[in-house]
């Protein structure tokens, strides 16, 4: 069924789709984030642009204020980091984190990061998340990663 906006009285094509047909993560998409990121020496990132992790995973995810990260590093490593109250149904081809409202999400997002590597964080990521990360060292220096994806 094709994707249809109403308006007014005239029914219109959407131009986009919501939802992408494939079930998994773009592995061709990650491979050349991964790429773009050994190029530049960094060897992990967290994603959090709900468009960018829709990019890669073909579905929309709307946090509101709560964290939602996507952590990937060079070695293959990609994991999901998202609230309970937003349970993800079908398998978007990565490791899932589910946390609730009393626990700390960045204390938890911490225990995969590289402590002493370098961290490419979104530049969408709100500092009240990126200061927490900072005060957990999760990272030997922290840089601006979403050149990376945005150019991808």
């Amino acid at each position: 069924m094709p994707n249809t906006l109403f308006f007014g009285a005239r029914k219109q094509e959407a131009p986009f789709s919501l939802y992408r047909k494939e079930t998994q993560m773009d592995q061709g998409k990650l491979e050349r984030i991964l790429k773009k990121m050994e190029e530049r020496n960094l060897s992990q990132m967290i994603i959090t642009d709900p468009p960018a992790i829709f990019y890669l995973t073909g579905k929309w995810i709307h946090p509101g204020e709560r964290m939602l990260a996507l952590y990937i590093n060079t070695k293959g490593d990609k994991h999901l980091f998202v609230n309970r109250m937003l349970p993800q149904e079908r398998d978007l081809g990565v490791e899932i984190t589910y946390f609730d409202d009393t626990e700390d999400p960045v204390a938890i997002l911490s225990e995969f990061i590289e402590k002493d590597k370098p961290m490419g964080i979104d530049k969408t990521w709100p500092a009240r998340f990126l200061l927490r990360l900072q005060e957990l060292k999760a990272g030997s220096s922290f840089v601006n990663g979403s050149v990376i994806v945005d150019k991808v």
